[in-house]
């Protein structure tokens, strides 16, 4: 909304007011006057007016006329930045590559624009101009960007997002326990990647076991009860477009030994004791054997 006040004004039927963007006249009105006042007035004209890429770099401005003895008087109108436009939706560079994003907007005085970089204590200033520059773009470049424009009259701002994209980081495999886990025991695989978008996935002997979504930072295995055949190599994998990382993990499984109940005493006693009165009971009767055999030869006579 565009706002032209002129003072002191006699008589207002004379009296024309002429909005022009350059030298384009877009609009005209006349006081509504129905009775005729014989002293000085003020007037203002409201004009309601959307701006538009045409107006880049063109003053809006507000013609004053008293028909007169042909007396004319023109005044600029003074308005805040009331639209803002960067000359790119594609706000994605590469990693190590170049980007330039030009903010222009209107306004009367000519807007100053600042571009800073949120998220941080004290937003740094990036460029004083119109550009927004990124040479050799890095990780830490990515984040949101903010095109402040102002003049005596308003501000107005306009959020950005820039992303760096690039090969996946390099990604975490882990397992809940800190020591070896037992037979039995209940555990969990975290395959994670941290900073860059790209699709997790967690294999076990080539053999996919989660495959996580392209927004997901992590993906999880969870076995309730750890078997020896779980034991192995599991690899976790961060991909993307521009590259795969890979990550490794040999987890061993620890054997749940059961303790065997020792028999009883005299179950264990039993046999020996056994084997040990046969064994008397052999001796015994060789012992007699040869006892008869000697009486027997003492017996026999000679003819």
């Amino acid at each position: 909304m565009l706002i032209c006040t002129v003072l002191n004004i006699y008589p207002l039927e004379k009296f024309q007011i002429e909005w022009l963007r350059g030298d384009k006249s877009i609009h005209k009105e006349e006081p509504d006057v129905k009775t005729f006042h014989d002293q000085v007035q003020n007037y203002s004209s409201v004009f309601n007016y959307t701006p538009s890429v045409d107006d880049l770099e063109k003053n809006i401005s507000c013609k004053a006329t008293l028909n007169l003895n042909s007396q004319t008087r023109t005044t600029t109108a003074e308005y805040g930045p009331g639209h803002i436009t960067v000359s790119s939706n594609n706000t994605s560079v590469n990693l190590g590559e170049r980007l330039e994003i030009t903010c222009h907007a209107d306004g009367n005085p000519k807007p100053t624009i600042l571009w800073r970089k949120l998220g941080e204590t004290q937003p740094e200033v990036q460029s004083q101009n119109h550009k927004l520059i990124i040479n050799n773009a890095s990780w830490s470049q990515a984040g949101f960007y903010q095109c402040n424009a102002s003049n005596g009259v308003g501000s107005q701002q306009m959020k950005i997002k820039v992303m760096v994209v690039g090969p996946p980081n390099i990604p975490k495999i882990q397992l809940s326990h800190t020591e070896e886990p037992k037979e039995g025991e209940s555990v969990s695989i975290v395959c994670s990647s941290e900073g860059r978008s790209a699709e997790l996935t967690l294999y076990r002997r080539s053999q996919i076991i989660v495959t996580g979504d392209l927004n997901e930072s992590a993906v999880r295995l969870n076995i309730s009860s750890i078997q020896i055949t779980d034991a192995g190599i599991y690899t976790c994998e961060a991909k993307n477009s521009f590259g795969i990382k890979r990550s490794t993990i040999n987890i061993t499984v620890q054997a749940a030994h059961d303790i065997w109940s020792k028999p009883d005493l005299p179950v264990a006693i039993l046999p020996a004791v056994g084997s040990v009165s046969l064994l008397t009971a052999a001796v015994l009767l060789i012992r007699r054997c040869r006892k008869k055999a000697k009486s027997d030869s003492s017996n026999i006579s000679l003819d």
